[in-house]
Order: structure tokens, then sequence, then C-alpha cells
């Protein structure tokens, strides 16, 4: 019975399990990153092997498409067009977004390493003050409600922060600005983490009086965003929603805006 109970064992034996993890990285780094996120779902191991940084940057992370956005000629909602430039017929992602149908008029924010961050309102209603906010990944159609926040700042500015390479976690910045006599002004921001699930608020005593254009890209890196804003500096804002420092630049007077779209 012994030597039954041997061979039964040697044919459960997955064939897959006498490759070396360098060899599942270099066969998983030919696979589009669609597939990759479908075998992370084969063990625990393989989806740990996947998602550790070193091997992140060897897996294809990204598609080769642009999200924009347009408005309908109904007006009635925002719709979220997807450019495939792969080579392929057919995109890799859903380019409607038709996973999220209990939404519409979808609002394009932010989109930060294959992630979007979206605005919008529930299906049936169209007051665009009562909107809520999401991050969704349109490669495994998985998506992320952002708890709401207080409604009466009703002036935000939101930005997308996240690192795939790093952690798989994301962030939202939020900015919020006084409306003063001259011109609103940014006074503090709102982090969100999808790690811990809640915001953090910082109201900042800022030396210099900024404001950020809603146009302007961002860049996240090394764990902080870098916005530019409409004054002669880059702010530098981390994820706890601490102003770490200001990086000068040139004035926004003597930059072509459209170029930084």
């Amino acid at each position: 019975l012994g030597v039954v109970k041997g061979r039964r064992s040697r044919r459960r034996r997955c064939p897959a399990a006498n490759l070396t993890d360098d060899l599942v990285v270099e066969i998983l780094s030919g696979l589009p990153a669609r597939s990759v996120c479908r075998f992370k779902c084969v063990s625990t191991t393989w989806r740990d092997l996947i998602s550790h940084p070193v091997h992140r940057m060897k897996l294809s992370q990204t598609l080769a498409g642009f999200f924009t956005k347009h408005d309908s000629e109904t007006v009635l909602w925002s719709v979220p067009h997807f450019t495939n430039v792969s080579g392929t017929s057919l995109p890799l992602v859903s380019p409607s977004l038709d996973f999220l149908s209990v939404y519409k008029r979808i609002f394009l924010l932010d989109s930060c390493n294959g992630l979007l961050l979206c605005s919008c309102c529930a299906t049936g209603k169209l007051d665009m003050i009562d909107y809520h906010q999401f991050v969704c990944n349109p490669t495994t159609k998985e998506w992320v409600a952002l708890p709401d926040h207080n409604q009466a700042e009703k002036w935000r500015c939101s930005r997308l922060g996240f690192n795939p390479t790093v952690a798989p976690h994301f962030y939202v910045f939020e900015f919020f600005k006084d409306f003063g006599p001259l011109a609103p002004s940014v006074v503090g921001v709102e982090v969100y983490s999808s790690e811990t699930g809640e915001r953090v608020r910082e109201e900042h005593e800022l030396d210099n009086d900024f404001s950020l254009p809603d146009r302007l890209p961002s860049v996240f890196s090394n764990g902080c965003l870098h916005y530019l804003t409409n004054k002669a500096f880059v702010a530098v804002v981390d994820t706890e929603g601490k102003a770490c420092r200001n990086i000068p630049s040139l004035s926004l007077a003597t930059m072509d805006i459209e170029a930084y779209r």
C-alpha cells in the first residue's frame, strides 16, 4: 500500500512546482497584463511571486492605449473613450467601462499606472452635487468606491497616486481651497489610502499662497505627489498629507500650459 500511495502522490504533483521562480517570471514576462493578473489565482506562491516589487518591474503592468473623455450629444453624461494603440484588433480592457453600470455620467479625473480615478452620479441622478468618487482597474474590472467627503467644500482638486512596483495600495489626494477676495487658494489636503480605507486631513499654514490649475497633471514619485502650481514652484505632498517641500520652477506665465496636458 505504501508503494501505491507514493505513486498517487507523484501523479498529483503539479508540473509547475518543478519550475524555478526565475523561470516562472521569465515566462510570465512575455504575457499581457490581463493574463498576468489571472495567473495570480494559480496559487499563493505565484501570487506573491507576481506581486513582488522586484518582479513587477519585469512583468507587463501597463496597457498600450489611452483613456480620454468626451461629452455625449445629449450632455447628460461624460462618455469615456479608449484609444487602442497595441496593434491588436480587440483592446485588452472594456473601453466603455461597462462593468460600472450602476453609475452614470462618469467623469475621468485622473489616472496613474493603470488605475483610473473617476467621479460619477448614481444611475437616474443627474445632480452633480450628489456625486461620488471611485478608483477602478479597467484591466481586471475591479473597482473601489471612496468614502464620501464633506459636500460643503464644493471645490476640490483630486489626484491619484499609485506605484505597483512598490506597493499594491493607491492614494487619492484631494486639495481643497478657500475662496479669498482676490483668488481661491489651497488651504489643505485630504488623502485617502486604500490600505487603511480612511482619509487623513491636513490644513496647512503655507508660506506661499497658491492654487492648483485643474487641467495640469501631477506626478506620483518616491511616495509623494508632485503638483505644478500657479506660482513658480512645484508643491510636494506625502501620503500623510504633509507638505514636504516646494521645488522652484518656471512660472506658468512664462510657459505654454497646454504642453503639460
